[in-house]
């Protein structure tokens, strides 16, 4: 495993210049990353509060914004194909490499569900929904909800990532039932046969920011899920959860 917490091409060991320049790319890629994560947290968040709030000038911050974490990505991009074009990684590195690529893409997609609930916003103001937000404080509850848990969720697998920290990322795993129950409960709030105060335009705005919020959250599980890939040595995708944290749990108090 001391490869992998130091993050050096096992090929690389003697040559000690080498071996710095790969760690400074790896850190220079994991730094890119972890500042996209901190954008996309700040940009969900003021996009929610265009919505639930009313708040558009948040809204267009969000769209001005987004360009910030594209150009990110790109750089993401670069820093991998410098990587596996000057190293060659195998085996650990390799893992190392791909996963940081496969967390990149799902960090800008998250970063993307963010814009999409802002423009939602936008079209709930045109829908006649005044500064002062969605009419119905029930409803402004449930999605607050929602999103505190996707936002953290998403915030808990990015410090994940900073250390390969599996102990995050099990944590990750373990508030997925909450995101779930908070995501049900807004769109059955939505989906009322009665519900009054709201258009079917506005309703499907709603609903496409709820599901935008519960996307967020399957994306820091996601990420979690690579970070495991790099320490654990394990692909846990379409592994069930509760058995999975159990046994890795039992696995690393042993």
């Amino acid at each position: 495993m001391a490869g992998e917490n130091s993050l050096t091409p096992a090929g690389d060991i003697a040559g000690g210049h080498t071996v710095r320049r790969y760690d400074q790319e790896l850190a220079k890629l994991r730094g890119i990353i972890l500042d996209m994560g901190q954008r996309v947290i700040e940009q969900t968040q003021a996009a929610v509060a265009a919505v639930v709030d009313g708040e558009e000038t948040q809204a267009y911050r969000v769209l001005d914004r987004e360009p910030q974490i594209d150009f990110l990505s790109l750089d993401a991009d670069e820093e991998i194909f410098r990587v596996i074009a000057r190293r060659q990684p195998t085996a650990v590195d390799l893992r190392i490499v791909l996963a940081l690529s496969r967390i990149a893409g799902d960090v800008e997609r998250a970063g993307d569900k963010a814009v999409r609930i802002a423009r939602q916003s936008l079209v709930l103001r045109e829908s006649g929904i005044g500064p002062g937000g969605i009419p119905s404080d029930a409803l402004k509850e449930l999605l607050r909800r929602l999103d505190d848990h996707a936002c953290c969720m998403f915030e808990r697998s990015i410090q994940a990532v900073a250390g390969f920290d599996v102990e995050l990322a099990l944590g990750v795993f373990e508030d997925e039932p909450r995101l779930f129950d908070a995501s049900d409960e807004a769109r059955d709030f939505l989906g009322q046969e009665d519900l009054a105060g709201f258009t079917p335009r506005q309703i499907v705005c709603l609903l496409t920011s709820a599901h935008a919020l519960e996307r967020i959250g399957n994306h820091a599980s996601n990420i979690a899920e690579q970070v495991i890939y790099v320490s654990e040595g394990k692909d846990i995708r379409y592994r069930n959860r509760e058995i999975l944290i159990e046994t890795l749990r039992r696995d690393r108090a042993s």
